[in-house]
């Protein structure tokens, strides 16, 4: 009995003893993260330049409806896991709808918005860049997608969709974690729960 009190002495001491050090090596390393958006998937499409996206869920999976314009079907793609995005289907729009817009989709309802009265236009491509301000004095541009035609932040996620005319994709926003936060949720854990 006595060997295993000491064996349990010994081991606490050496959690009390090497603790402080992991609390300073976890503050390094949360204090150097910085805020990113990266991308996490990249993956080809066909049908043309995307004039729209939306997001929908149904069933605990969640769907990207990617839109061609009015003379294409809509992509189905299952973005469940959003660094492997999946096709899952197709929809054909009924013809009376067609050159509409979709605005929302919830399981296998769609809300659909009726094209303007005017020619729809081809969408115009950008170009969207990701920047960092990690240096205030010296900004930079960390990466940029030229002809970008569709683009759809899914806040609920942290993600964001970009589509060009041949291709989807999918970025991860990851805000810094806020250091004074962690270490007050450090200090609950280890001395007041």
């Amino acid at each position: 009995m006595l060997s295993v009190r000491l064996f349990w002495r010994m081991v606490c001491a050496g959690l009390l003893a090497g603790a402080p050090g992991l609390t300073a090596a976890r503050r390094t390393a949360t204090a150097s993260a910085p805020d990113r958006i990266d991308v996490i998937a990249h993956i080809p499409l066909s049908g043309g330049p995307v004039t729209q996206l939306t997001a929908g869920a149904h069933w605990q999976k969640n769907y990207l409806y990617v839109d061609h314009g009015s003379n294409s079907p809509v992509a189905v793609l299952d973005v469940t896991n959003p660094a492997a995005p999946a096709t899952a289907g197709e929809l054909e729009v009924p013809k009376q709808e067609a050159g509409g817009t979709l605005s929302a989709v919830v399981g296998t309802a769609a809300l659909m918005t009726s094209a303007a009265p005017a020619p729809m236009q081809q969408t115009a491509a950008e170009t969207v860049s990701i920047l960092s301000f990690a240096e205030p004095q010296h900004p930079t541009v960390a990466r940029r997608f030229p002809g970008v035609t569709a683009m759809l932040k899914d806040s609920a996620r942290d993600l964001i969709y970009l589509a060009d005319s041949n291709s989807l994709w999918v970025l991860r926003v990851e805000p810094a974690t806020d250091p004074q936060l962690d270490e007050e949720y450090a200090q609950y854990v280890l001395y007041d729960h």
